[in-house]
């Protein structure tokens, strides 16, 4: 029962944690509208997937998350480049690819290796579960009675449940913008035309600026 509880769990709050727009969810959305709806689900597949071993090093323990928390500053600061420099790569982009009767190419390996960079570059998933899992193992929801518990052991059942769960409640939000965003594929486009990838390149740029200026000011 635990092993389904933590799922549910794990699958809820990462859906809520999701559904705010991210560099993830930009960039399937944006391949959805500009090229189709499979290569938009590869997208999502490589972009979940990072879910599951950052979930994991926060169950595993806060030693791994204490050498992390060594370098967060360097590894902000970092990406916070990376992402303004993927954002203006963004913008420099010619119009949308307008959309057309025919299936274009799924480009299943290329898509699927885009989200999962642009997710493995977001370590702060093991902060953001470290701390969900203190609150849920210490019973702040439930009047001090833990939802579950975890074993000492990396095979408990319930630890790997858990991690899947958060990488299934991630695909779930990414599956609902892939539907949306292809259902209405022709108005989006008519709407911002060829604006989409310049609001997609300032939201690489924002993040990126927001992540170097946290951290140094």
């Amino acid at each position: 029962m635990e092993i389904l509880i933590a799922f549910g769990i794990a699958a809820f709050f990462s859906f809520i944690g999701s559904v705010f727009l991210g560099l993830v969810n930009a960039a399937v959305i944006n391949t959805a509208i500009t090229k189709s709806e499979k290569s938009a689900l590869w997208l999502a597949f490589g972009g979940v997937l990072p879910e599951i071993p950052y979930t994991l090093i926060a169950i595993l323990g806060a030693s791994y998350v204490g050498v992390l928390e060594n370098y967060k500053i360097h590894l902000s600061i970092a990406m916070g480049v990376v992402f303004i420099l993927m954002g203006l790569t963004y913008m420099l982009k010619k119009n949308a690819t307008p959309v057309t009767t025919e299936e274009p190419k799924t480009g299943a390996f290329s898509n699927f290796t885009k989200g999962f960079l642009l997710a493995i570059a977001n370590p702060q998933l093991i902060f953001y579960w470290s701390g969900y899992l203190i609150l849920f193992q210490t019973g702040a929801f439930t009047d001090g009675k833990p939802f579950f518990t975890f074993t000492d052991s990396p095979w408990d059942p319930s630890k790997w449940s858990f991690a899947f769960g958060a990488a299934a409640g991630a695909f779930l939000i990414l599956f609902i913008y892939i539907k949306l965003s292809t259902v209405y594929k022709n108005q989006l486009t008519k709407l911002i035309g060829d604006k989409f990838s310049l609001i997609i390149g300032a939201l690489f740029i924002g993040i990126g600026l927001f992540s170097i200026i946290k951290n140094v000011i």
